[in-house]
């Protein structure tokens, strides 16, 4: 069964389709360098195509095996970790290359594409669990994305990545496809004690989580996100926090009814509709996914309705999307790019309900993984 498709007659659907299979058949000049990210890329263009309804799990069948080779297990038995690489030529002799990132965007790809068998019976759901853990840095709450080796201690998490709330999210979000559900089974591979305090040392006095006290729409999904795949952790926030972070959410979205803000540096009447993902910043149209998937977690419709939703959707539609050469640009001064292409069609299956923000995957593809695949 195909995704759900948006329904929105103003969508240039097959330019749309056109952008996204480019960067399946052929990568871009302009993102060769991200080569070593290979794996996100397949990813944003793997969702992008199921958002807008293509039967991606047909068309890019074949795929499934490509996207195979990106994973390995190292080690055996009970030491053993699993994970995926961020593309073949990470592919190196003697060198740890899998990451938590790479891993997420592998599992997510192989779930679009319908590889049940890999879920079934191939994936090493226990290495895969142990390499999140490996990355986890109890005394600090938060995780690495990738590993050093150090001979004389075996794995450490890298000295050298942040342990910022993406992380975590990423990790979390993993151990989820593994099978956790609350926490009884999520402490199993990692602190929850210090991850909870880890979160929480991410909350901002307004509402929201950041860093270094400034509230961020990407972090406060990330956040979100983690809470409701832990499933019962939401008390350690009062009641009054959650409120207060809605209400800054809802403060994002840019309105051009705001005399006060004419003639503020960083106002433009044009962004009328969007979501600003800090404050004093213009609107971006990959922070109308963020906001709105922190407003579904928090279940904001019976306390201030979706009226938002309008507004974001004419700004997506009217002020992103390139009619041209089909996708979606950060804003109306910009080109389109792969990834705020995938982050806005996102949005707008999330609005429609057809989309599952806190495992970034559509809502069909996330129902069956739960209900056939990934089983604790």
């Amino acid at each position: 069964m195909a995704p759900t498709p948006i329904l929105d007659e103003r969508l240039t659907i097959q330019k749309h389709r056109k952008f996204l299979q480019r960067h399946l058949a052929i990568l871009p000049s302009k993102h060769q360098e991200h080569e070593a990210n290979k794996l996100a890329i397949v990813t944003y263009a793997l969702i992008g195509l199921s958002c807008i309804g293509d039967p991606i799990s047909e068309e890019y069948a074949a795929s499934k095996k490509w996207l195979r080779r990106h994973y390995r297990v190292i080690g055996q038995g009970d030491s053993s970790i699993a994970g995926f690489f961020p593309s073949l030529y990470m592919d190196l002799d003697n060198a740890l290359t899998i990451s938590l990132t790479s891993t997420l965007f592998g599992l997510i790809s192989l779930l679009c594409l319908k590889d049940h068998k890999f879920f079934n019976s191939d994936v090493d759901r226990e290495g895969i669990c142990r390499f999140v853990s490996k990355c986890h840095k109890p005394e600090a709450g938060g995780f690495s994305a990738s590993l050093d080796i150090i001979a004389e201690d075996g794995f450490q998490p890298s000295k050298t990545d942040p342990d910022d709330l993406r992380h975590t999210y990423v990790a979390i979000a993993i151990l989820y496809l593994m099978g956790c559900r609350k926490s009884s089974h999520f402490s199993q591979y990692v602190c929850l004690e210090s991850l909870s305090s880890h979160v929480k040392e991410k909350a901002c006095i307004s509402g929201g989580f950041g860093q270094y006290g400034e509230p961020h729409a990407g972090y406060t999904s990330c956040a979100l996100s983690i809470l409701e795949l832990i499933s019962d952790r939401w008390d350690i926030f009062p009641d009054s926090f959650y409120d207060r972070t809605i209400e800054w959410l809802l403060q994002r979205q840019v309105s051009d009814k705001c005399p006060e803000m004419s003639g503020h540096e960083h106002f433009d009447p044009e962004d009328d509709g969007g979501f600003q993902g800090r404050e004093n910043k213009f609107a971006d149209s990959c922070y109308g996914f963020w906001c709105v998937n922190s407003l579904n977690i928090l279940k904001t419709s019976q306390k201030v309705g979706n009226e938002y939703q309008n507004g974001l959707s004419e700004y997506l539609i009217n002020k992103t999307q390139n009619s041209l050469l089909g996708g979606f640009s950060k804003n109306d001064n910009e080109d389109p790019d792969l990834y705020h292409t995938c982050l806005t069609l996102a949005a707008l299956s999330l609005m429609s309900g057809e989309f599952d923000g806190s495992l970034f995957l559509p809502r069909k593809v996330a129902d069956t993984a739960k209900s056939q695949l990934i089983a604790p």
